[in-house]
């Protein structure tokens, strides 16, 4: 029992493939499914994880590596098929979370304990849902709307990621000491 975050992380994992089918074939309906089922298994794995006692280093990093890779895919395909301006609010966002991955396995492959996920970074991955469920279920939203919703989630993106590095930081230091 104890597995089944990492099991639902790994669920988060292999749905990608079928998000970037769905995505390229236009089948938006679907793809917003797919992110509704994998923002909800997000949620329940750190719930189980934490009101059990099942959390493991290995969730620790599985768990911030399906949400990266999932918000990583979501930024590059919204970017190359909505097009327009918003390819730089999806760069920004694949910038932080590509740097906040290679960080966290640079520090977990020297042996430093990651601490889980803060508030405000669960709040950013809860907006940037929101807005691209809300982007392709209404294709019809206006233009400003879009810019809006992306806009706040690229802000709240970067002040999480802001936040995160005095960790990076005492991480660093942690490791220092190790070697």
């Amino acid at each position: 029992m104890r597995h089944i975050p990492n099991i639902l992380s790994s669920l988060r994992i292999l749905l990608i493939p079928l998000l970037i089918y769905f995505v390229l074939q236009g089948e938006m309906l679907f793809a917003a499914f797919i992110l509704i089922f994998s923002g909800l298994t997000d949620l329940f794995d750190g719930f189980l994880a934490r009101r059990f006692g099942w959390v493991s280093q290995v969730g620790k990093v599985l768990d911030p590596l399906a949400d990266k890779l999932t918000q990583i895919t979501i930024c590059v395909l919204f970017a190359v098929t909505l097009g327009g301006l918003l390819w730089i609010f999806f760069a920004v966002l694949v910038f932080k979370e590509f740097v906040m991955l290679l960080l966290g396995a640079y520090f977990y492959k020297k042996g430093v304990k990651l601490e889980g996920a803060r508030f405000l970074g669960k709040m950013t991955t809860v907006l940037f849902y929101l807005a691209v469920i809300v982007i392709a279920l209404v294709p019809a939203l206006p233009a400003f709307v879009i810019y809006a919703m992306l806009a706040v989630v690229t802000v709240s993106a970067i002040i999480a990621g802001v936040l995160y590095w005095p960790d990076f930081v005492a991480y660093r230091q942690e490791s220092s000491k190790r070697s």
